[in-house]
């Protein structure tokens, strides 16, 4: 319990007091990306927002803001579930400041926080979502050439995660992907405009709250950096890529940190033992595989886990960079897909990726298998399965 209580002590005290009201405002991670003609949505298991003065490679600049500054047309394409609207009420936080990092230029126009803001609803296991917070970001390339259109195959090499962080909570495991997150996306001349949602963050609203957008669909160690005193994330001034990172200013008032502890609690395994979770031993089983998963590393995986050798697969890419894999694990479960290369490896670095996609029963750590990825010298990937030891 000492974990839990050291987290939940640094994520929960509050880091300034509610004086003055402030001016306003990855399911397991998608395998392949949903592609219309004009715009692409995608759900994943979690998303968080924010905006900041960052120093350092970089440039930021910021504007006054009182509308948001999107084209015309495309709020009007982006509006189809009414997200847009909510942005000319009070509770909208407009921000409109610019970031360039890695050759990329990201605008974070705005963030909203409320219920029943959109007419698409988000469904998990625990029933309907209708609390959420909406920002809007437009992603380019520095020297304006433009990004491919989502009709063209090279679409799939660029790749966003566009995710909330929280003061207090490592961003390796509180992220997009725990925040029932999601967006929907549009290309106009080259550009991107991003709507990404997720669970309402306003809980967190006495802490600092961020916005990262960095390249790859999965959180990247190196872009970030977490201080474990201070709870702080910042930029990792050495890093080449793509690694944006915004504060947002939202009302301390709206905080709730009951809310935000039944949160922090819930990713957590080992409950106490004489508390008893409010949906029962399916909760408990999901905390202690999230939190044997939370362990995992490229260099920790081998003490928890071992190698299934019968699963091992190395293949090279097909010509549009995807990678095939199936297995089957008697007496636990079987599967197949395909990944896109890029997506896992943003980087094109040899070696295993430091995320992991994984399936478990109700029997919990007993049935859990683990897809592991790795990138090898000569572009050939190979798959495995691991399984809790």
């Amino acid at each position: 319990m000492k974990k839990i209580n050291d987290i939940l002590k640094l994520a929960l005290t509050p880091n300034e007091e509610p004086d003055v009201r402030l001016n306003q405002n990855i399911l397991l991670q998608a395998k392949e990306a949903n592609r219309m003609e004009k715009k692409s949505i995608n759900k994943f298991a979690a998303v968080a927002l924010s905006a900041a003065l960052v120093l350092g490679i970089g440039s930021v600049s910021i504007y006054a803001a009182k509308k948001l500054m999107l084209p015309g047309e495309v709020a009007e394409d982006l509006n189809s579930g009414g997200i847009l609207d909510a942005f000319s009420g009070e509770d909208a936080i407009l921000i409109n400041e610019t970031q360039s990092y890695g050759g990329i230029d990201v605008t974070l126009y705005g963030v909203v926080s409320g219920k029943n803001l959109s007419e698409f609803k988000t469904e998990s296991d625990d029933g309907i979502h209708d609390d959420r917070t909406y920002a809007v970001v437009s992603i380019q390339k520095s020297d304006k050439t433009p990004l491919p259109s989502t009709s063209e195959d090279s679409y799939s090499d660029y790749s966003f995660l566009v995710s909330p962080y929280i003061q207090g909570l490592n961003p390796a495991f509180y992220n997009s992907f725990t925040l029932l997150g999601g967006y929907s996306e549009l290309e106009k001349n080259g550009v991107y405009y991003r709507i990404s949602e997720c669970d309402n963050i306003e809980m967190f609203a006495d802490h600092k709250i961020y916005l990262g957008v960095s390249q790859g669909t999965f959180y990247d160690n190196n872009a970030y950096c977490f201080d474990e005193t201070t709870g702080y994330i910042t930029r990792n001034e050495a890093y080449e890529g793509l690694n944006a990172l915004f504060e947002l200013p939202l009302d301390p008032l709206k905080a709730d940190p009951k809310a935000a502890a039944k949160f922090v609690k819930s990713l957590e395994s080992e409950p106490d033992e004489d508390t008893e979770t409010e949906t029962g031993d399916k909760t408990d089983t999901d905390q202690k595989v999230a939190s044997f998963i939370s362990k995992l590393t490229p260099e920790t995986i081998e003490d928890y886990a071992k190698l299934v050798e019968d699963s091992v697969i190395t293949a090279m890419p097909d010509e549009e960079g995807y990678f095939s894999y199936q297995y089957k694990i008697k007496g636990r479960s079987s599967g197949n897909g395909k990944v896109n290369v890029k997506d896992i490896f943003p980087d094109n670095k040899p070696g295993m990726c430091d995320q992991y996609s994984y399936d478990y029963s109700d029997d919990g750590l007993d049935s859990l298998v683990i897809e592991v990825y790795t990138l090898n010298e000569d572009g050939s990937v190979t798959f495995a399965i691991y399984i809790p030891k």
